[in-house]
């Protein structure tokens, strides 16, 4: 396993709302976590500090590995470590 990357290491982000943030955070925690980081997922919203945009993001990016990546397979055949309280996920 590579060192913790966090999703808004390297992404572009915008300051006003609507400006598709969000969306480039989970597209960089998706590719960190398939090039074998373990990735903590931490939105732009206070500089990762407010926990419910925190577990926001975190389902959504549980849900784009759902639709793209057949998140459930991985789990079934034990390829993925979730970590609903830490928000972190990586590839075994």
């Amino acid at each position: 396993m590579k060192e913790n990357k966090n999703t808004i290491d390297g992404v572009e982000l915008n300051y006003q709302r609507m400006e598709g943030n969000s969306t480039r955070q989970i597209d960089a925690a998706i590719n960190h976590l398939f090039k074998g980081y373990k990735v903590e997922i931490k939105d732009h919203w206070e500089n990762g500090t407010h926990r419910k945009a925190n577990e926001n993001l975190f389902h959504r990016v549980l849900k784009r590995l759902q639709f793209e990546h057949r998140l459930d397979t991985l789990i079934k055949e034990k390829k993925i470590k979730i970590d609903k309280a830490k928000f972190t996920i990586e590839l075994l």
